[in-house]
């Protein structure tokens, strides 16, 4: 898979910046091109490089601490666009946008576009295809919209994991996202309540997520329903670069307790479930972090994992009929 990944520009800021220590930060998808840019980096500039193999699940994922313990002088993220927060460690991001051509899977997609307002969609690797797709659906007759964003997200019509305030306001129908996983596209229908078809340009096919999205909602409110006999909570508190929600933990823990339950604050860098084998006492655990975490990761657990949102359902601060249509606090 071919994505353009800036060299030159990296190569021009470490001989700017003079930087003679650099590490670099790869998604599991980009990791296969490290080597290489490793290699032509040391030779082209004379810099020390860095390759972390550590999990990498987005622009809130930044590998600030490593770079600090190694005193780099530049971190060089690939495969996101810039987050909002400032590093402490001087940062610059590579969005690694693809080549591959998304005509074919576009027009794929059409036929299972049932609704004339469209809205369209994509994370960074494909934000520069948006007006080619916008132009196909034109040319079938569709009216098409792009949201512009106002959380986290830098581009108009790009979503991340925890930022879907692109779509959340759109005069639509439909959505269709332009993309790879059904992690994203979920989190539309979940937002949205609107159908969302996926269009995944790497494997050519289109799909409709109207079964998905249904066996999820099946799936959460039977954690919810898990969940119903606890009396002692954990409340997790992620340690990566943008994931601390601190205030947010704080608020839900008062939550808890002033229903006459247990709840505890506990922090972690990477969230698994063998974080929590020592922890035989918690009975349900409340993720404030990343809510891939929530939507991938909870069969994974041997406890039910909940959001804040399910959270309000099961304490009976608000009904699921409501909170359903926002489980993973993506209206902003």
């Amino acid at each position: 898979m071919n994505y353009i990944m800036e060299l030159d520009r990296i190569k021009s800021e470490i001989k700017k910046r003079k930087a003679r220590r650099v590490l670099l930060q790869f998604p599991e998808g980009l990791m296969n091109s490290a080597l290489k840019i490793s290699k032509e980096l040391e030779f082209e500039t004379g810099a020390e490089t860095f390759i972390s193999v550590d999990p990498c699940w987005g622009g809130c994922d930044l590998a600030e601490t490593e770079a600090l313990k190694f005193n780099a002088d530049l971190l060089i993220h690939f495969g996101h666009s810039p987050w909002p927060k400032k590093p402490k460690v001087p940062t610059l991001f590579i969005e690694a946008r693809s080549e591959v051509d998304i005509r074919e899977t576009v027009l794929r997609a059409v036929t299972l576009l049932k609704a004339k307002k469209v809205g369209i969609t994509t994370t960074v690797q494909h934000i520069h295809k948006l007006d080619e797709v916008k132009n196909l659906l034109e040319e079938k007759g569709f009216e098409v919209s792009i949201g512009k964003p106002s959380g986290r997200a830098k581009y108009a019509g790009q979503v991340l994991g925890c930022d879907l305030s692109s779509v959340a306001k759109l005069n639509v129908d439909q959505f269709l996202f332009i993309g790879g996983g059904t992690f994203h596209p979920l989190g539309i229908a979940l937002a949205t309540s609107k159908s969302v078809i996926a269009a995944d340009p790497y494997s050519g096919k289109a799909i409709d997520l109207k079964e998905m999205t249904k066996k999820i909602l099946m799936q959460r409110y039977a954690q919810i329903l898990r969940a119903r006999t606890a009396t002692r909570f954990g409340v997790v508190i992620g340690l990566k670069f943008g994931q601390i929600n601190l205030e947010l933990a704080r608020k839900i823990k008062n939550k808890i307790e002033s229903k006459g339950k247990e709840a505890y604050l506990i922090a972690a860098e990477e969230i698994t479930p063998e974080r929590f084998y020592g922890l035989e006492d918690i009975d349900v655990l409340v993720i404030t972090a990343c809510p891939r975490i929530v939507i991938e990761d909870s069969p994974q657990f041997r406890i039910p994992v909940i959001t804040p949102r399910e959270l309000d359902v099961l304490l009976e601060f608000e009904s699921w009929k409501n909170a359903s249509e926002d489980l993973f606090g993506y209206k902003l």
